[in-house]
């Protein structure tokens, strides 16, 4: 377990010990009792729980903002590297979780670069797929970087005197500027990312490369390899306030409930469900005559200490919610392009002040190839993978979101090429994937239910007998 040191590559051995007891109802007067925003907003950040059967191992990272510990999750996804042919796919699946490893318990094994800049590490194969997955109970902006260079913009982590110029050239031209991705629990955020925003509701799948190979979107970039891995930066809402809120329903009853200013009016539903004994997508929440969005801050709304605030049952019993081959001597891995994948990088909803940029933290994880990563830590990685004609020949599905829409945010990643495209100028070799015909299976984000759950589809290819799940 580890926590956050507020550096690019830097993260101590240190393990946070956070409470989860956040809100505290009192049953008989409704005050609330202060206390230092700082205090409440401070990010931590921890490996999450350990991997049975892989010493270790850990399955995600665990964001704890102030007493809320695992306020954020985020987790690396195996999964299938969709076919580099120039046609656009729908979401490839889950195959389950890369286990993460802190690189202050294997140092003395790890290659020097690596070890210097600290963090943690995952094992990887050369060309293989992977997602990041969100889930929050409140909003973060995120932003990732690949080698230093941001995933979505396309811009250097330390930026130049160019990137102001090119943010000002898009502003001019009604271009969206953001640069980060928007994680919140209404659905509405952002759910995963599976890669560089190279189009307008298209990425370009992350696809490990080895470092040095010139194959990496930080090479193409910046010409050289000089940070790697992927670096991860994460800004919490500022809490507000602590206030007293009065929650009544039509026949009468009520409750007080604490909150913070800048709580999301879902967060605030999901207490209310709790208490009332009402699943959250049967009713909604009235102030001063207005519905309240699920997505939006309390504050948007102007709700203060004493307000009053109605729920309405959904009529029809439930509400939509609307979305959301280069050897490498040290065995050190970075993120290069592949195939085109269906998805938008969705708007921020909240306003420039509602962000605690005074609390961001970042965090850094380093890739390892998989067979270098026998040296380091004495254990086999997980095999790679089938291929993507495999898996749509035994039927098995890729996953679309209906109701997601382009939302014009993209980057600067124009001259960045796939794996494909540069094997044909670099090696002289052409590697085009075929065109493969994949049944597809439509996401409801109203369900609560895990986002692409593949307990089935695990099971399915489990049975091929080419991939083997512990």
């Amino acid at each position: 377990m580890f926590s956050v040191s507020y550096q690019l590559s830097t993260i101590s051995s240190k393990t946070s010990q956070l409470t989860s007891d956040y809100y505290k109802h009192n049953i008989t007067s409704c005050i609330s009792n202060p206390f230092k925003m700082a205090a409440i907003n401070q990010i931590k950040v921890n490996l999450g729980k350990p991997l049975r059967g892989r010493a270790g191992a850990h399955d995600c990272f665990h964001v704890h903002q102030g007493t809320d510990a695992e306020a954020l999750t985020i987790s690396f996804q195996r999964t299938i590297r969709v076919p580099d042919n120039n046609e656009v796919h729908n979401l490839p699946p889950d195959l389950g979780n890369f286990p993460l490893y802190n690189v202050s318990h294997f140092k003395d094994n790890m290659p020097e670069g690596m070890a210097l800049k600290g963090g943690a590490f995952m094992p990887v194969h050369d060309r293989e797929g992977l997602w990041v997955g969100f889930e929050s109970t409140r909003p973060f902006a995120i932003k990732l970087y690949l080698g230093g260079i941001n995933a979505i913009s396309g811009e250097p982590i330390i930026e130049t005197f160019a990137t102001p110029l090119r943010r000002a050239k898009l502003l001019e031209e009604k271009k969206a500027i953001q640069n980060y991705v928007v994680v919140d629990p209404a659905n509405q955020g952002q759910l995963w990312l599976d890669g560089i925003a190279k189009l307008n509701g298209k990425v370009m799948q992350f696809v490990a490369v080895p470092s040095g190979s010139g194959y990496s979107v930080e090479s193409q970039i910046s010409s050289n390899d000089a940070v790697g891995g992927i670096q991860i930066s994460v800004t919490p809402v500022k809490p507000g306030e602590t206030i007293s809120i009065n929650i009544k329903r039509l026949n009468g009853s009520g409750w007080c409930f604490e909150a913070l200013e800048n709580d999301t009016v879902y967060k605030l539903m999901l207490d209310a469900a709790k208490h009332f004994n009402t699943p959250v997508e049967q009713f909604y929440l009235l102030f001063n005559s207005q519905r309240l969005d699920k997505r939006l801050l309390l504050s948007h709304y102007g709700v203060k200490f004493g307000s009053n605030i109605n729920l309405v049952l959904n009529l029809t019993g439930g509400g939509a919610i609307q979305n959301p081959s280069f050897t490498n001597s040290d065995g050190e891995m970075s993120i290069g392009a592949g195939g085109l994948i269906q998805q938008s990088i969705l708007a921020d909803p909240h306003p420039k002040a509602a962000w605690d940029v005074d609390q961001t933290a970042m965090f850094n994880v380093q890739l390892l190839n998989a067979d270098a990563f026998y040296s380091v830590t004495g254990m086999r990685a997980r095999p790679s993978p089938i291929t993507a004609a495999t898996y749509a020949a035994a039927g098995l599905p890729f996953y679309s979101l209906p109701t997601e829409k382009p939302s014009g945010i993209k980057g600067i990643f124009s001259d960045i090429k796939s794996v494909a495209q540069l094997d044909v100028t670099r090696k002289r070799k052409r590697t085009m994937d075929k065109k493969v015909k994949f049944r597809t299976v439509e996401l409801d984000p109203a369900n609560q239910i895990p986002f692409r759950s593949v307990a089935d589809l695990i099971a399915a290819v489990t049975g091929l007998g080419i991939y083997h799940f512990d």
